[in-house]
């Protein structure tokens, strides 16, 4: 086996029919003499900003001396970028031993493809003796093949409407699955900012035996100043106050990221990580995170963002109108059939003097002529380039010096569009 054709294994174990369920995953394990029981952790879920909280909070305890973990998804250019120990992705002469010594395993088990990734994941992160993963499920919680692992704490970000077809489609529900990953006598941090949500965890807490932390309740921002540049602001967590503190991510939904780990960050202290103050103003100040409100260029302005649902939207739209300074701005758009694109379009479209629809290399991609079709798109600049090549391409050559150039709608987007520019995005 070689690299390509462990990447060709991968991909035929996708499966087109999604069922979640952890009797494969934990067969697997079982196989590997169960990895997720050798590493501790800190577990992540959420609908937005859980990518975001993750890697902030792995670059905080990599600053502060541990040996580290991280496991994401999806991932936007290359498979590896879902599995780091120190913030670097696992060489591709690793990642190609990894698949290929667990390949029987996997066949024997019916393992999907995140199966797969997962168990590679927890393998590695146990092989090489980290002191803690940090480690974001793929899709809800309850039935998360991440679910399998104890963690030292348990974080639930912000909660809102996606992937409604498998997960529900009301908040409720899908705030039911983000909660099966409390587990008795594991603490969780819970950032929810909304109050109907905070009760509903409330009680799924107390009947899980977990002892919940909410942010609302226990750190408070202020003095936020938001730039192209990055943010600033101040923070008290209990008793501690951070001055200053710079976060290279953008936008002030990072704001409230920051905050969700600055409570992760007390929570982990008390359980006895050392965690110095300096290692958490160096650790926000040095996290990357890819196409998450970046700004790839300055002239003209270049950024990517990974909003896939409404909440995204939403908070890329208050970054377009209150961070970037720019007289056109171009909308680079290509989304997923699954997705609430017309909610999205609703919030986007108008903002934007241009709109170039395309289409995401994927199966589930969205014919950009059904978006054109949309109520919302009637008396606006609408253009279709189907390939994203040329959609980018035609996007610059129409773009001048001051103008901004917004590419959004989907990760699997977003990552063309970084692939395309050459970019590399794995932490090497």
């Amino acid at each position: 086996m070689n690299y390509d054709d462990a990447l060709q294994f991968l991909s035929g174990r996708h499966a087109k029919d999604m069922k979640l369920g952890l009797e494969n995953i934990r067969s697997l394990l079982a196989r590997l003499d169960n990895p997720e029981r050798r590493f501790k952790s800190v577990h992540i879920a959420g609908t937005n900003g859980k990518g975001s909280t993750t890697a902030m909070l792995e670059s905080i305890l990599r600053e502060s001396g541990y040996r580290t973990g991280l496991y994401t998804s999806p991932h936007l250019v290359d498979i590896r970028e879902r599995i780091r120990i120190g913030g670097v992705a696992i060489s591709r002469r690793d990642f190609l031993l990894e698949i290929a010594d667990i390949q029987a395993a996997a066949e024997e088990t019916n393992a999907s493809f995140f199966e797969i990734l997962t168990a590679v994941g927890f393998k590695v992160f146990a092989d090489r003796g980290v002191d803690i993963a940090v480690v974001e499920t793929g899709l809800g919680g309850r039935l998360d093949a991440t679910n399998l692992i104890t963690p030292e704490l348990a974080v639930i970000t912000e909660i809102g409407l996606d992937h409604t077809r498998i997960l529900g489609t009301d908040m409720e529900t899908i705030a039911a699955e983000k909660a099966g990953i409390l587990k008795p006598g594991v603490p969780a941090v819970i950032g929810t900012q909304i109050t109907a949500v905070k009760n509903f965890f409330e009680g799924e807490g107390k009947r899980r035996g977990a002892v919940l932390r909410y942010v609302m309740d226990s750190v408070k921002t202020e003095n936020i100043r938001l730039a192209e540049s990055g943010t600033l602001l101040n923070a008290w967590v209990g008793d501690r106050r951070f001055r200053d503190l710079r976060l290279r991510l953008l936008g002030a939904h990072q704001v409230e990221n920051a905050a969700t780990v600055l409570l992760i960050v007390d929570e982990l202290r008390s359980q006895g990580w050392a965690i110095p103050e300096r290692a958490v103003y160096d650790g926000l100040a040095k996290t990357v995170w890819r196409a998450r409100l970046e700004l790839l260029q300055i002239a003209p302005k270049i950024v990517l963002d990974s909003a896939h649902n409404g909440l995204g939207a939403k908070r890329l739209a208050h970054a377009i109108e209150e961070i970037f300074l720019y007289r056109n701005l171009t909308l680079v758009f290509g989304v997923l059939s699954d997705k609430d694109y017309g909610t999205m379009a609703e919030i986007l479209f108008p903002l934007a003097d241009r709109i170039i629809l395309t289409r995401p290399d994927n199966e589930r991609a969205l014919d950009p002529y059904i978006l054109a079709e949309l109520p919302v798109c009637r008396g606006l600049r609408i253009e279709i380039s189907e390939e994203i090549g040329r959609a980018w391409e035609f996007a610059m050559k129409r773009t001048r010096h001051n103008d901004l150039v917004c590419a959004a709608g989907s990760i699997y987007f977003v990552g063309e569009i970084l692939r395309l520019m050459g970019e590399n995005a794995c932490g090497e």
